[in-house]
């Protein structure tokens, strides 16, 4: 049927009169007489070169469409013609690189003009994908000026549906543009993470078969961030004191803030307690719960601490946020002294993400820090054999607790039971189970 369709094309053009205009001149899709015949068979020949793969003879076919009938072929033409002229750049010699590289060029521009305004496929996409070519083949040092406005048309129209390269690229820029004069750009580049962050999120959540690539987009603006000094805790409070009190009505606002800090770990800063504080009067979240928690940290006021760490545990749904949340419980419990407690909290902890060693280090440290037998100065040693299972525990989940807990280990089996101790307590025989009672409460194995 398609063929039949090309024929009869060809026998209407044929009985046309015999002046020929190309579709470039007078705006047709194809032109007229003679030059539409041309375009068709070539827009023929494109088409069928390329989809067995033949791309050198593609090309030839397809340049003649491209110049004398540009709208012929629809916008596919220029989807697979940018892909036929990488092709043909990257076997090129190093002499001819740049004339592929403004064919490329024009070829994105040529799309502008005659399909630029598609609903699908916009100016602004359009824009996205000639700006990652550009960065990828241009060899332009300067290329800044260049793209960046085309990433952010693509990003700002695009939004969470934007490509996610795209997207990460338009970040790589912004922190180019930001080290260039980090003055002149540090608060646009905060704001532009955080925008951005909330679209890589939203689309994240939608759980489509591309939310692999978006959180490794933003897991990757997350490290640029990082990396960039614009995160350094002691700009962030310059930028930010002044606006904390500017927004302390404007819960949005202030958990935007509280994000970067927590981002940064700038989390015993007081432009971050402040913000935690204003944005949990407003609208309570798991984050400024945690952030007045770590305010009353710092304030030694361990009791608040610990109730607003049940708090943020209590509205966080992220498992890593509240394995963090139940470690530090645990860590001011065991300041106070509340061992029991504290252990719980390990434990709820190692419930959040078990392959953490350092809840296990911290109930080790109450292990041997305690005493259940009173004036029996023999059975409490005992404890440090339960310190080290725990010890032990903590190395073979987590290899980068492995270095500190055998420091320990080597320390606590310096006050294990002695030889002429096992001989007094028959209770100690090697090898058998005892069991240490009080808040401990827990069988050990005796050693030798």
């Amino acid at each position: 049927m398609k063929m039949r369709h090309f024929l009869l094309s060809l026998v209407a053009l044929l009985a046309m009169p015999a002046f020929a205009v190309k579709g470039v001149d007078d705006g047709s899709k194809f032109g007229t007489g003679e030059d539409s015949i041309r375009c068709l068979e070539n827009l023929s020949m494109y088409q069928s070169y390329y989809k067995i793969k033949d791309y050198n003879a593609a090309f030839d076919s397809w340049k003649v469409v491209f110049d004398e009938c540009p709208k012929a072929g629809g916008r596919t033409l220029y989807g697979n013609g940018a892909y036929l002229i990488v092709q043909k750049m990257m076997k090129a010699p190093a002499a001819e690189k740049q004339q592929w590289f403004d064919l490329l060029m024009k070829c994105y521009e040529q799309r502008i003009q005659y399909f630029g305004v598609d609903k699908k496929y916009s100016e602004a996409w359009i824009r996205g994908r000639q700006a990652i070519d550009y960065m990828n083949y241009s060899g332009d040092a300067a290329m800044l000026d260049k793209v960046l406005p085309w990433l952010k048309q693509a990003v700002d129209h695009g939004m969470h549906a934007a490509d996610a390269d795209v997207i990460n690229s338009y970040f790589q820029m912004l922190e180019k543009q930001y080290q260039s004069n980090p003055d002149a750009y540090r608060a646009n580049f905060i704001d532009e993470y955080l925008r951005v962050g909330e679209m890589l999120d939203k689309r994240v959540s939608m759980a489509d078969k591309q939310m692999e690539n978006y959180k490794l987009v933003r897991s990757n603006i997350d490290n640029i961030f990082s990396a960039s000094g614009a995160a350094d805790c002691k700009t962030l409070e310059g930028v930010f004191v002044q606006k904390v009190e500017a927004e302390k009505e404007n819960a949005e606002a202030l958990n935007k803030i509280i994000k970067i800090f927590r981002m940064a770990g700038c989390k015993e800063s007081d432009v971050y307690f402040t913000a935690s504080l204003y944005s949990h009067k407003l609208n309570p979240t798991a984050e400024t719960a945690a952030g007045c928690a770590y305010q009353a940290i710092k304030q030694e006021n361990y009791a608040n601490a610990v109730t607003f760490f049940n708090e943020a545990l209590q509205l966080q749904e992220d498992v890593n946020e509240k394995y963090d949340y139940a470690y530090h419980k645990a860590v001011v419990l065991q300041k106070m002294g509340r061992y029991a407690e504290a252990r719980s909290a390990a434990y709820e902890a190692i419930s959040y993400n078990n392959q953490q060693g350092e809840p296990y280090m911290i109930i080790a440290m109450m292990y041997a820090d305690s005493n259940p037998f009173g004036d029996d100065k023999i059975l409490a040693k005992t404890v440090f054999w339960a310190a080290v299972d725990k010890l032990e525990k903590a190395k073979s989940v987590d290899a980068d607790c492995a270095a500190e807990a055998n420091k320990l280990i080597s320390l606590y089996r310096q006050h294990y039971p002695s030889k002429e101790d096992v001989f007094f307590k028959p209770e100690l025989k090697p090898g058998t189970m005892f069991h240490i009672g009080g808040w401990i409460n827990e069988d050990v194995r005796c050693r030798d």
